[in-house]
């Protein structure tokens, strides 16, 4: 069965069933009523961030501090568009992109967390979906991913993927209950299967990795009892998962990058850990397996201190925390763009390294944001055979920017950085130095099927908000 996403946000109406796996626990059983009480209240901060988010809206919008309320000025950034809004009138939040490697098509998702809902009695935030059939030069109106009116909690946390047929795959936080779900589109994002949830009883911020073909999908997540690690995997299009645990420990999981070879039978996952409080040290891993996700082991790729106080309104401890970026190229060679400082507080510098055997070594790393600024937020994408491209955020002009940075033979050299985000103007959280916040704990990149990368962010005036979501791409 599929379902329509509708047309526009303002007409579409579209009917999803979330289809739980037929052998997903209701709770996990280390200890019930703990893992019942984490995702409670993992439930209860997103409505008090959403809560926050909406307040920050309305306060500059009523007071004309809102959109583009400005003259837009810009400086250069040689090869690429002037970054633009995906939407000046709306609060959009953490984006997700995908470009088809054989087609023209390009797919954006945003968590917008503005009216309209997507369904009567819906909380917001909702996923959007935006779509381009000119390899990201004009898009089509936005529409809602899935409107899913039985599920009626927020939306959170979008990843979307292209494999080889054209097939778009998508996954999501449904609420922490269902938690993660899994969707897919064959026909250009269009209509979109039921989405499937993940076996697991809560779970929190996915990363996906599928195989050329489609079938093998590998969703890695965090979980019970205390944030584990823990992949879905299916080898049937996502029809069915599975779900097997990476780690086991008391330590808190996030994946933030993903790759599998074209047959889906080696895979690698960018994690970090944490204390369960975010006060000490920070561990850079990568989850590779070299049998279809039936077994997995973990790789120490750095260790870092305590991550820089985040101050900006409504942010937490965690924010600043860094999360890695990972790609492969066609031979499986891997690229891994991490964060990292030296003692508590200090602020953290992207490095890059590389890995000619699948994750288990890595060459001795590069820096690639100058000493001093605190970087983070990093995305990474291959073009092809040792071609890598990474942007990632840092403060070097005192406020944040997006950088970006490509290899052509696999890591050994690097081209000087280019500021993406070259609009110096127009937006309140905007100026000459760059912008007062990123807008979400990640970004994505690609690259479209004529070799041209493609960029989204999020820019926000704090934690809180408000803030738009940004585009630009090579010429």
């Amino acid at each position: 069965m599929a379902i329509s996403v509708g047309a526009v946000l303002a007409i579409g109406v579209a009917i999803a069933v979330i289809r739980p796996h037929p052998s997903a626990p209701i709770r996990e059983t280390n200890g019930g009523q703990e893992t019942e009480h984490t995702a409670a209240s993992e439930a209860l901060e997103a409505a008090d961030i959403t809560k926050a988010r909406i307040s920050a809206f309305d306060a500059a919008k009523s007071s004309g501090l809102f959109g583009l309320t400005r003259p837009v000025r810009t400086i250069p950034n040689p090869g690429w568009t002037d970054e633009h809004v995906w939407s000046a009138t709306a609060d959009d939040w953490e984006p997700a992109i995908a470009a088809d490697p054989n087609a023209p098509y390009v797919y954006a998702l945003a968590t917008r967390y503005t009216l309209p809902r997507r369904c009567h009695g819906c909380a917001l935030p909702g996923i959007v979906l935006r779509v381009s059939a000119d390899d990201g030069a004009t898009w089509a109106p936005d529409r809602f991913l899935c409107r899913c009116p039985s599920i009626t909690n927020g939306q959170y946390d979008p990843i979307i993927e292209v494999d080889g047929t054209g097939t778009v795959h998508a996954v999501w936080l449904q609420g922490y209950t269902p938690g993660v779900v899994y969707s897919k589109s064959t026909d250009h994002g269009h209509t979109w299967t039921d989405p499937v949830a993940m076996p697991i009883g809560w779970s929190d911020k996915p990363q996906l990795a599928v195989s050329a073909d489609g079938q093998d999908v590998y969703v890695d997540m965090n979980g019970p009892s205390h944030g584990d690690s823990q992949v879905g995997v299916s080898h049937d299009g996502g029809t069915t998962f599975t779900l097997v645990r990476v780690t086991d420990n008391d330590r808190y999981n996030f994946a933030g990058g993903a790759w599998t070879s074209a047959d889906g039978q080696h895979i690698a996952f960018a994690q970090t850990d944490y204390d369960q409080d975010y006060k000490g040290k920070i561990h850079s891993d990568v989850a590779l397996s070299d049998d279809g996700g039936l077994t997995w082991r973990t790789v120490r790729v750095a260790t870092g201190d305590r991550q820089p106080d985040c101050t900006s309104d409504g942010c937490s401890n965690g924010f600043y925390g860094p999360t890695p970026a990972l790609a492969g190229d066609p031979g499986g060679n891997l690229v891994y763009v991490y964060a990292v400082n030296t003692e508590p507080y200090a602020p953290q510098r992207i490095y890059a390294t590389t890995s000619a055997d699948g994750g288990d070594t890595w060459a001795q790393a590069t820096p690639l944001s100058p000493n001093g600024a605190n970087g983070l937020f990093p995305a990474a994408t291959s073009g092809g055979p040792g071609d890598f491209r990474v942007w990632w955020m840092d403060t070097r002009t005192g406020r944040w920017n997006v950088w970006f940075t490509r290899t052509t033979d696999g890591g050994a050299t690097w081209s000087k950085a280019i500021r993406l985000s070259n609009v110096t103007s127009g937006a309140a959280y905007k100026g000459p130095r760059g912008f007062l916040e990123a807008y979400g704990d990640y970004g994505e990149m690609d690259v479209t099927e004529t070799g041209q990368t493609i960029a989204i962010w999020g820019e926000g005036a704090s934690y809180s908000g408000p803030g738009n979501v940004w585009i630009a791409r090579e010429h």
